[in-house]
């Protein structure tokens, strides 16, 4: 009989109830829901810092295009339909013409917007020598008004991204 009784004992000591193991799903649940919006907060800045390297990826492209076929290319800036666009300006008048080959539009992420551009006419040209027409910036923005800064020197047209910052400007709708 004790036998019987201790082997009950041990089984009942190796597994756990169903009511232990209830309550671990409902502290994993409140756990996970509890976590959400994180989750959004998370994927919204990874969207941001996403924009803007694919920015940075297509200025750089923009003036290595322009240096290798010896040509200006010209990248323009949509604010209102927050896309870019290049173009190989043939040429050279700055305005993309029938026969000038063009990469885009592109758009920037969702939830992110271009909140700014400094160049003038929204558009910088990268010429055969790798510099750029003007120093300048372009602004990306989320929807939690935060905002990252792609930054272009002229002499050397090189590209520079800041780190994300609390933007002042006018905020960024959901849609």
């Amino acid at each position: 009989m004790k036998s019987l009784v201790k082997a009950r004992s041990r089984n009942r000591e190796a597994g756990f109830s169903v009511i232990e193991l209830m309550v671990v799903v409902v502290i994993m649940t409140i756990v996970f829901a509890a976590s959400i919006p994180a989750l959004k907060q998370h994927r919204e800045n990874i969207n941001l810092t996403k924009g803007s390297r694919e920015l940075e990826s297509s200025l750089k492209l923009a003036r290595t295009r322009a240096v290798s076929i010896n040509n200006s290319v010209v990248v323009v800036f949509d604010t209102d339909a927050s896309t870019y666009l290049l173009f190989e300006d043939t040429d050279d008048d700055g305005n993309q013409d029938a026969g000038e080959t063009s990469s885009g539009p592109f758009e920037v992420p969702k939830k992110v917007a271009i909140g700014s551009v400094s160049f003038a006419r929204n558009a910088v040209t990268f010429t055969p020598s790798g510099a750029a027409s003007e120093t300048g910036t372009v602004v990306l923005v989320n929807t939690r008004n935060l905002a990252q800064r792609i930054d272009l020197t002229a002499a050397t047209g090189l590209v520079y991204v800041s780190n994300v910052y609390q933007y002042e400007g006018e905020l960024v709708s959901e849609d």
